[in-house]
């Protein structure tokens, strides 16, 4: 008896080593030799966020079978499905991925093996658009500022650079404002150039553009809506002058009767016993732009 007992003690103890084996297959048909996993490539190897992962597997089967797989993926060590390709809308750069393959030639299946890890590499940004500030630029206009609506799928920080370029000068500077005020720009003048995006690690493709300094209309020299004059000879030169150094010409929109404007752009004419009236004048240039002046004049 006790010999007996002593035997089956080591078999129970065979049969928890043989099941503790873990990821050791047995086949359960007779005569079946169990497929092998001879190779595992993930590709492509170097996946981004927006990447489809594939499985490529090789392997053999003595019998000559046809072998499918189970295929489990992973995502910095944590399953996250199964299936013959890898999508995953949470996975970020920098993430580990790797499978794990379990061939089966429609009998028994055979080992699990692991494959080797790739890493989630990261995605350039790219420009969506451009906006210009301010949108129309003259003579006058001190410097603008470009900045650009952009898209990066890795959500990292990125800074623009910009190229200019005027009368075919590439210029030095590659931030995001220039000063208009040092080149000595003129009317209708263009300045090109392209915006790129850096993430730091990667660059958007260029984002070309092209400015051009409008025709400015006319401003004031000095603003005042109140002015002194005799009422029996008005003689007044209006504080209006062009940016673009155009010959302005000038009309009278609205005064009373015997006031008049000349081609230099003075007030002139009598209005009599009248102490205090109005007179609003437009200046015009070349172009079209224009600006109407209202001004008060009082007697003195």
């Amino acid at each position: 008896m006790k010999k007996r007992a002593r035997c089956i003690s080591i078999l129970l103890f065979a049969a928890f080593i043989l099941h503790c084996g873990g990821e050791k297959k047995e086949k359960t048909t007779p005569d079946n030799t169990l497929p092998i996993v001879t190779e595992i490539t993930l590709l492509p190897m170097k996946p981004t966020v927006q990447t489809e992962i594939t499985a490529r597997i090789l392997s053999t089967d003595e019998d000559g079978d046809h072998v499918s797989y189970k295929i489990k993926w992973f995502v910095n060590g944590r399953q996250i499905g199964e299936g013959m390709s890898f999508a995953y809308d949470e996975v970020q750069k920098s993430d580990r991925i790797f499978a794990k393959v379990t061939p089966y030639d429609g009998k028994d299946w055979g080992d699990e093996v692991t494959s080797d890890e790739i890493v989630i590499g990261g995605m350039p940004p790219r420009i969506l658009s451009l906006q210009i500030a301010p949108e129309s630029l003259y003579v006058t206009t001190p410097q603008v500022v470009i900045t650009a609506l952009a898209e990066d799928l890795d959500n990292d920080e990125v800074r623009i650079v910009v190229h200019w370029m005027i009368k075919d000068n590439v210029l030095p500077d590659t931030s995001n404002t220039l000063n208009l005020t040092r080149h000595g720009l003129k009317k209708h003048d263009i300045i090109t150039g392209s915006a790129t995006l850096d993430d730091g690690e990667f660059r958007s493709e260029p984002f070309p553009f092209e400015l051009e300094i409008s025709n400015a209309p006319p401003v004031f020299k000095t603003i005042t809506d109140s002015v002194k004059t005799k009422p029996d000879s008005i003689y007044y030169p209006l504080p209006i002058f062009d940016p673009d150094n155009d010959k302005l010409t000038y009309e009278i929109l609205d005064a009373p009767d015997g006031i008049m404007v000349n081609e230099n752009g003075i007030v002139y004419g009598s209005v009599g016993e009248a102490e205090t009236f109005e007179i609003v004048v437009r200046a015009l240039d070349p172009e079209g732009a224009y600006l109407d002046a209202k001004f008060t004049l009082t007697a003195r």
